[in-house]
C-alpha cells in the first residue's frame, strides 16, 4: 500500500477519526455507566457525549475575559489532535501503517502524546484570571506530577522485561517463566495507577433548565467551539489511554496468545474493561472527601504507586538475568 494513501486511512478511518470516534462512544459509555453504578447516580444514555457536544456547538464561543481567542482556539485544536496522533502511531491490528510503513510504535512517543491534553487542560486553566480555575489547574498539575512517576516507572520496567520501546510484540512460543509473567503484571498494575489521571474528563451537571453546564475545574469558562473540542479530546484520550495500555501491558502479559481472533478478543475486552475499571475508580473518588482526591506528589511518591513500580523493576532486573 502507497504509504501517503495509508497514512491518510490511518488519520481519517483506522484507527483514526472514524472508528475512534465509534470507539469513544462505546468505552465513554462503559466508563459513565460504571462511575454512575458506584456513585449512584444512573445509567447514562449511549449518545449522551454526543448531545453536549452538539449543545456546546449551538453556544456562543466567548472567550474568558483576558484570553486571546486565537491561544484557545489553538489550544483546544491541540487537545483533539494529541489524542489522535496516539491512535494513529498504535500499532492496533489492521493499521495500515503497519504494513505500509514497518510502523512499530514507540512507548516514549505515545506516553508524551498522552500527557498533551492534560498539559492543555492546564495551560487553560492557568491562562484564565479567575482564582477558580487557577485553583484547579494546581489541583490537576499534582495530580499529574504524582502519576508522572509510578508512569515511567511502568515504562521503563515494561521495556527492560520486553527489550524493546517497540509496541508491536511477536508471538512467543512455549510458556512464559514465572518470573516474567509476574513482572509484566507488577508493570501494568503500577500503569493503571496513573490511568485515571491520564483519562480524567470534565464532569457535567444539569441545572435547573436542564442544561449541562461545567462542575468547577480548569474548563469551567469554556464556551461554544471551545469546549466542544475539548470535549471531544477527552472522548478520544479514553480511546488512546485505554489503547496503550492493552498494547504496553495487557498483550506483553498473553505474549503466548497466537495473533487472529483471540488477539482481537483481548484488544476489545481489555479497552472496555480498562474503561470501565477508570469509572469504578471515579465514581469510588467521587463518593470520598475532597482533600483525599487532590493528593500531593509527595503522598503518590512514597504510597503504593511508587512502591509497586519499583517491585516490577526489581523483577523486570531479575528476570532479564534469569532469562
Amino acid at each position: 500500500m502507497n504509504g501517503i494513501l495509508a497514512f491518510v486511512l490511518a488519520v481519517l478511518v483506522y484507527p483514526g477519526l472514524l472508528v475512534a470516534g465509534l470507539a469513544a462512544l462505546a468505552l465513554g459509555w462503559a466508563r459513565d455507566s460504571a462511575r454512575g453504578a458506584l456513585a449512584h447516580t444512573g445509567t447514562p444514555h449511549p449518545l449522551q457525549s454526543v448531545q453536549q457536544v452538539r449543545g456546546a456547538l449551538q453556544r456562543d464561543t466567548i472567550a474568558p475575559e483576558g484570553v486571546y481567542p486565537l491561544a484557545l482556539t489553538l489550544t483546544s485544536t491541540a487537545a483533539v489532535l494529541f489524542p489522535v496522533a496516539a491512535l494513529v502511531l498504535l500499532p492496533v491490528p489492521g493499521n495500515p501503517l503497519v504494513q505500509a510503513l514497518s510502523l512499530q510504535g514507540d512507548l516514549i512517543a505515545e506516553g508524551g502524546l498522552l500527557l498533551g491534553l492534560p498539559l492543555t487542560r492546564l495551560a487553560v486553566g492557568w491562562a484564565i484570571p479567575s482564582s477558580f480555575t487557577r485553583l484547579a489547574a494546581d489541583r490537576g498539575a499534582r495530580l499529574l506530577a504524582g502519576a508522572a512517576v509510578p508512569m515511567i516507572l511502568a515504562f521503563t520496567a515494561s521495556a527492560e522485561q520486553v527489550a524493546t520501546l517497540g509496541l508491536n510484540f511477536p508471538v512467543v512460543k512455549g510458556s512464559l517463566p514465572l518470573i516474567a509473567v509476574v513482572t509484566r503484571i507488577l508493570a501494568a498494575l503500577a500503569f493503571i495507577f496513573a490511568l485515571p489521571v491520564l483519562a480524567r474528563a470534565s464532569h457535567l451537571r444539569a441545572d435547573d433548565d436542564e442544561e449541562l453546564e461545567l462542575v468547577a475545574g480548569e474548563l469551567t469558562e469554556l464556551s461554544g467551539r471551545d469546549l466542544a473540542l475539548f470535549r471531544i479530546g477527552e472522548a478520544l484520550q479514553l480511546v488512546a489511554v485505554a489503547a496503550l495500555f492493552v498494547a504496553a501491558f495487557l498483550l506483553p502479559i498473553f505474549a503466548t496468545l497466537p495473533a487472529g481472533a483471540g488477539r482481537g478478543i483481548l484488544w476489545i475486552v481489555g479497552l472496555i474493561v480498562t474503561a470501565a475499571g477508570i469509572g469504578l475508580w471515579e465514581g469510588f473518588a467521587s463518593r470520598q472527601p475532597a482533600t483525599a482526591n487532590d493528593r500531593p506528589p509527595l503522598t503518590w511518591w512514597i504510597g503504593w504507586p511508587v512502591l509497586v513500580a519499583l517491585v516490577a523493576l526489581v523483577a523486570a532486573a531479575w528476570a532479564t538475568r534469569a532469562g
